[in-house]
This record gives structure tokens, C-alpha cells and sequence, in this order.
């Protein structure tokens, strides 16, 4: 899967099969076997798919007829008789290329090729499925079924395929990342795991600017386990938390202390305002039992950056710990750590540094660790400390998503390879190219523009149309946008360029977005006579 890189791209995936070519060796299907399968190539070259059958020599009558290519190639579990389809039917990509079988080797053909779907062929009963397992097929069905499969899972109309996403996480990512999740199977108690995640650590203390003294943990879990980490570590036995609250996330953070058994104070906004930092001040100067501040970076629920470090440093100056939400921040808004303020820091794989859902983490100063230190454990999962003295022993206290601890390194790796500073432009510059495509359209954004974040805007609905409507419509053209939250959910909606997305293709969606708008405002003219 490319990036989402143009206009194309996102039309290409939301119309165009999967597998183009479906590929069987002769003598694999018996002739009963044949008959079964001839409707679904039949469907396959409705939808626009071929078929075609590899044979070592040109007497083939009866498989080739139905079929669109014959093709002269060596027998299965050589691969070359694939590549000899794959030519033949002037397909470039082997990933478009699906292989079909009943036998083991056929299978195994299709793995040696790297072709994009390797499918068994075999009746119901286990007892005749078990001898292909050992060729680990992407999917075993029955031979009649293979239509079915074929229309689910690989043509120009199953409902689930790669999209142009716009919402706020999981993001898109590159084929790099997808790769990485395919290392080795790991034991997380081998030192194999120790190494890499100590690789870990150093690049993420490099991508977010902090010094080698700042700690990192590291869970099973999405962005909410790394805010519920970190809040049941920053605050004291009959102490406060003061939340800055202007978003669902705020709110959520509010919750999260609450269920903990944590006193909260809130500083508060309005969803379209910034927090003001003065007012953390004058909270602070007001209760000296406050024993950490909480603010989110970004406050997804309407695209708004909170001024994070005007607020560490009023908690800075009175001596109180802040913990800081950079789930869809970091990596796309700069965020400076060290001396700032700010001591724990939540984040997670799959956002803004482009990784795969299921890694999320807490960085932690030494100021941050020695709090966490004088905490006592709220949770079982989520004490920090014993993460941070199970690493010195080389160890980890839960079974890491190793898959996503792969992926999010290969994520650091594309970053540090494309430039920090870069990402970060290229972020502002394709927001900066959608918010003149909305602009045209008559769209403006709820928020302020200088209180924008480089990744989400929040925008109100046009006039008679409601949300589902426009979802399912730039869906259809493969864009996928996400509701409004908060105050003006019932009437608004979200665009979130995220991950792997380039500004043509946001053009593509503006586009879309063109199309449903002048299709609404034909349908809701008067009709004069």
C-alpha cells in the first residue's frame, strides 16, 4: 500500500480491485473441482479481475478454456511460472497478483512470489484442511465459495479497503512501517527485546527533544492508557489535580483522576478558546494543595493547541509538577521538555509519528520520576514505578506489543530520515493548502487560525446536511472524515490530515467535498414556476 500521495491514490483505492490477477497451477483442480470455480472467474472478470493458469505444457484444453490466459511456466513450488502470468497479463505489481490451490506447493508458489493473496481450496472438514495449514495460506474456503471471497475481500466493491483517512488517528502509514510489523516472533524476556527496546528509548527521547535523563515507559495500550499512567503517578495522597478543561480530552483526563480517587480542580475554556495561562496562575495561588497541572497540547475535539509551555512555566515557578497531552501532538507541533516545566509527557504510536495502533508511552523527568517515587500504586498495570525498576533489570512487568514496538521504531527511524523539522513543515504546509480548498468552498474553520493546530480542523456542517450523509458520501469517493465531539458535535465535523497523507491528495477530498456540497444546495433550492 503506497502512500496516500495524490488525488489518484485515494480514487484508485476507493474503485479498483485488490487482486487483478488470479493465478492456478494445471493439475491442481480436479475437473469437478473446475466446474465449482468457473463462476467465481466468471464474477472475477465482471468485476474487471483476470484469471489465469500456469501449465508446463501447451495442451491444456479444458482448464484454459475457462480461464483468460494460458501461460507456459515451471510447476509449482517454483515461483517462475507466476512471474510468467504475471507478464503475460502485463501486471507490474505482484501484489495485485492471488493465487489459488488445493495443494500445499501451490501455496508455497505463491509465498516464494510474494504475491498479494495466497488462498487454500479445500472442502469444510478440518481433516482436509490440516495438510495446508503447513502452507499457511492467507484463507481456506470451499471451491464454491470462492465468488463470495473474491467480491468480499478483493474487488472493486468490498467495503473493507485502504482509505484515505482524515480522521484523527490511526493514521495512514507507509509500507515501511507496514513491513516492520512482520519481524521475528520475540520472547519480551530474551535480551533481544531489552536491546530493542534501549533503541527505543534513545530515539524517543531524540524525537521529542528530551535529555538522556528522562525516563520512558512504555505500554500495551492506546493513547488513554499513557494519560491514565501518568495521572495516577503525578499526584500525592490528599492532593489535587488542577485539569485544564476546553475538550473532551480535558474532560477525559478530569474522569480518569476522579475513577482514581484523585481530587480535581479545573481551569476551564470554552472549546474554541485556548486556556489562559493566568488563570492556571490565579487556580494556583488559590489552593496550595494543587500537586500537578494537567493541559492537552492538542485538544482534538476541535483542532486547538493549548499554550502548553506559558502554563509549565507558571506551574514551574510554584513548584508544581505538569503533565502534559501530546497524544496527537508530538511530532506534528513543536513541544520543547527540558527546563520547561514539564515532567510527564503521554503520547502513543499511531498519530502523529505515522506508527501502528497498540504502543502508547509516558516520558518522564527526573523531577517527574522522583514524584512518581512518592506516590503510592493506583493501579496494577499502570504504576510506573514498577515499569521503571523492572527496566533496571532489563526486564518489563507486562507483555509489550512487540508487532507495534516494531512499527513504532520503523516510524522513528522515517522520521529522523525525512527531518524532524521537516515533518513539522510539511504538516503545516498541506493544512495551510487545505484550509484554501475549504476557504473556496465557503468553509471556515470553528477555530481561530492562530490557535490552530497543524493536523485537525473542525468545521461546521453546511446547511441541510447532517453528518452521516456527508460521511458516507466522501466515503464512497474514499475519504474518511470523522464526527465533531464536545459542544458543537451536533454540528460539525472534523478533517484530520494525519500520517502519510500528502496535500494532493487532500486535494482529491476537497474535490469530494465540492461535489456533495453542490449536489445539497441543487436538492434545497426552491423550485420556482
Amino acid at each position: 500500500m503506497p502512500r496516500a500521495d495524490s488525488a489518484e491514490t485515494g480514487h484508485r483505492w476507493a474503485t479498483e480491485r485488490a487482486i487483478d490477477l488470479w493465478a492456478l497451477f494445471a493439475g491442481d483442480l480436479s475437473g469437478e473441482e473446475l466446474q465449482q470455480l468457473e463462476g467465481g472467474l466468471i464474477a472475477v472478470r465482471r468485476d474487471g479481475g483476470r484469471s489465469a493458469l500456469i501449465s508446463t505444457s501447451n495442451k491444456e484444453t479444458i482448464q484454459g478454456g475457462m480461464t483468460d490466459l494460458v501461460v507456459l511456466g515451471r510447476a509449482a513450488p517454483s515461483p517462475y511460472g507466476l512471474f510468467a502470468a504475471l507478464e503475460a497479463a502485463d501486471l507490474a505489481d505482484v501484489r495485485r497478483l492471488g493465487v489459488l490451490g488445493t495443494d500445499p506447493v501451490s501455496l508455497e508458489a505463491g509465498h516464494r512470489a510474494g504475491a498479494g493473496a495466497v488462498v487454500g481450496l479445500a472442502p469444510r472438514e478440518p481433516a482436509r484442511r490440516r495438510p495446508l495449514l503447513a502452507a499457511q495460506p492467507d484463507v481456506i474456503v470451499e471451491v464454491g465459495q470462492f465468488a463470495g471471497l473474491d467480491h468480499e475481500r478483493y474487488s472493486s466493491h468490498r467495503p473493507h479497503r485502504e482509505r484515505v483517512l482524515l480522521n484523527p488517528g490511526p493514521a495512514v502509514v507507509s509500507d515501511r512501517i507496514h513491513r516492520a510489523i512482520a519481524g521475528p516472533d520475540l520472547c519480551h524476556r530474551e535480551p533481544e527485546y531489552t536491546v530493542i527496546f534501549e533503541r527505543l528509548r534513545a530515539k524517543l527521547l531524540r524525537a521529542s527533544g528530551a535529555a538522556d535523563d528522562w525516563a520512558l515507559v512504555l505500554l500495551a495500550g492506546s493513547g488513554t492508557a499513557a494519560m491514565e499512567a501518568m495521572t495516577g503517578a503525578a499526584v500525592r495522597p490528599g492532593r489535587k489535580l488542577l485539569v485544564c478543561r476546553n475538550g473532551v480530552y480535558g474532560e477525559r483526563i478530569e474522569t480518569i483522576a476522579r475513577r482514581l480517587g484523585i481530587e480535581t480542580v479545573t481551569v476551564e475554556a470554552p472549546h474554541t478558546e485556548p486556556i489562559d495561562p493566568s488563570a492556571v496562575a490565579a487556580a494556583l495561588d488559590a489552593d496550595e494543595a494543587i500537586d500537578a497541572v494537567s493541559v492537552i497540547h492538542h485538544e482534538t475535539t476541535t483542532g486547538l493547541l493549548n499554550p502548553v509551555h506559558e502554563i509549565a512555566d507558571e506551574a514551574r515557578q510554584r513548584g508544581v509538577v505538569v503533565q502534559i497531552d501530546a497524544i496527537s501532538s508530538l511530532g506534528a507541533e513543536e513541544l520543547r521538555l527540558d527546563g520547561t516545566g514539564i515532567d510527564f509527557v503521554a503520547c502513543t504510536s499511531n498519530k502523529c509519528l505515522h506508527g501502528l495502533p497498540g504502543a502508547s508511552f509516558v516520558l518522564v523527568s527526573p523531577r517527574g520520576q522522583a514524584r512518581a517515587a512518592e506516590v503510592p500504586p493506583r493501579s496494577l498495570y499502570f504504576d510506573l514505578p514498577n515499569y521503571l525498576r523492572a527496566q533496571e533489570k532489563g526486564s518489563v512487568p507486562f507483555t509489550p506489543a512487540v508487532p507495534a514496538v516494531y512499527a513504532l521504531e520503523a516510524a522513528l527511524d522515517e522520521l529522523f530520515d525525512e527531518g524532524p523539522e521537516h515533518r513539522r513543515a510539511r504538516y503545516r504546509e498541506r493544512m495551510a493548502a487545505l484550509d484554501l480548498g475549504l476557504a473556496r468552498l465557503g468553509l471556515e474553520p470553528i477555530v481561530a487560525a492562530q490557535h490552530r493546530s497543524a493536523s485537525v480542523r473542525s468545521l461546521p456542517l453546511p446547511p441541510g446536511l447532517d453528518y452521516q450523509s456527508l460521511h458516507d458520501a466522501v466515503k464512497a469517493d474514499g475519504y474518511v472524515i470523522y464526527a465533531g465531539l464536545g459542544q458543537a458535535a451536533a454540528a460539525s465535523f472534523r478533517v484530520c490530515a494525519l500520517g502519510e497523507v500528502d496535500a494532493s491528495a487532500l486535494e482529491g477530498f476537497v474535490a469530494s467535498l465540492e461535489r456533495v456540497l453542490a449536489g445539497t444546495r441543487r436538492s434545497t433550492m426552491p423550485i420556482t414556476v
